[in-house]
């Protein structure tokens, strides 16, 4: 998977602290593949978005997927975290769009 090169920074964000168990899993928002779970987690990690609510997709073939929708204010901070339960689509299938 590669990330959409039109995608751009807004100059206002709001922040996302992803701490999602398997980390290899992909990451999307607005239905946009944005990364992976490890690119977002840790120290002075964080997803940066544009303010107002967003649609999160966290998938991973052999896993159910996690969706959650967020609404966050300018400079706001929040967090996800889940682990991701077994049992989704087998390796090889194609992940949704």
């Amino acid at each position: 998977m590669e990330k959409d090169t039109r995608v751009q920074l807004p100059q206002v964000t709001a922040e996302i602290k992803l701490d999602v168990k398997p980390n290899r899993a992909a990451v999307f928002v607005d239905g946009v593949f944005v990364g992976h779970i490890a690119e977002f987690t840790g120290i002075g990690k964080a997803l940066l978005v544009a303010p107002g609510k967003r649609k999160v997709k966290i998938s991973l073939p052999g896993y159910q997927t996690f969706e959650t929708d967020i609404d966050l204010v300018a400079n706001q901070k929040s967090t996800i975290k889940t682990e991701l339960v077994p049992g989704g689509p087998p390796q090889g299938t194609p992940l949704p769009q």
